[in-house]
C-alpha cells in the first residue's frame, strides 16, 4: 500500500492521540469526517494501523532499571535461532528484541525493578539459553528522547 500525504497526516494525528475522535482527526488534518473515517478504516484493514494502546511511565509503574542487552549466539543455525527467539517471545521482561548486524546478533531491551532483579534474571536467562555465546549489558542512566512517532511526514517529503 502506498501512503499519500493525507494518510500520513492521519497516522501522525493518531500517533499523537490514539483516543482522538474521527471528528478531531478530521479537523486537525483539514478533511471532513466521512472521508477521514474511510481512510482510517482502510489503514486498519490494510494493517498499516495495527493497534491502539496506552503508553505508561515505566518508572512510575515500578520498573526502575532499563537495560540494553547485546547477545551473541554460539551457533547461527536455524534451530539455535528458533530456540533463542522462542524464549525471547515467551519472556515478559524483554520489551523488545531486534536482530542486528555487527558484532552481536540481537539487542534486547529489558525493564526490571532493580539491579538485583537483573542479576537473577540474567542467571536464569543464561541457564535457559545454553546457545548464548556472550552478553554485554548497558544500563540506561538517562533518556534523551522518547517518542511514539515514527516521523512518517519527516521521512517522506511531499
Amino acid at each position: 500500500m502506498r501512503l499519500d500525504a493525507t494518510d500520513i497526516k492521519i497516522i501522525d494525528a493518531l500517533i499523537e492521540d490514539g483516543r482522538a475522535s474521527v471528528e478531531a482527526v478530521a479537523e486537525r488534518i483539514g478533511l471532513s469526517p466521512t472521508p477521514t473515517r474511510r481512510r482510517i478504516r482502510r489503514l486498519e484493514e490494510e494493517k498499516v494501523i495495527t493497534a491502539y494502546r496506552a503508553e505508561i511511565d515505566i518508572t512510575r509503574a515500578g520498573l526502575e532499571i532499563r537495560i540494553h542487552v547485546l547477545v551473541k549466539l554460539k551457533e547461527r543455525d536455524p534451530s539455535s535461532i528458533e530456540l533463542f527467539e522462542s524464549i525471547v517471545r515467551d519472556t515478559p521482561e524483554i520489551q523488545s528484541c531486534d536482530l542486528v548486524t555487527g558484532q552481536y546478533d540481537y539487542v534486547l531491551i529489558i525493564h526490571l525493578s532493580s539491579m538485583n532483579d537483573y542479576h537473577s534474571y540474567l542467571r536464569q536467562f543464561l541457564k535457559d539459553n545454553a546457545g548464548v555465546s556472550s552478553i554485554e549489558s548497558n544500563v540506561v542512566i538517562g533518556r534523551i528522547k522518547q517518542t511514539p512517532k515514527y516521523a512518517l511526514s519527516a521521512a517522506r517529503p511531499e
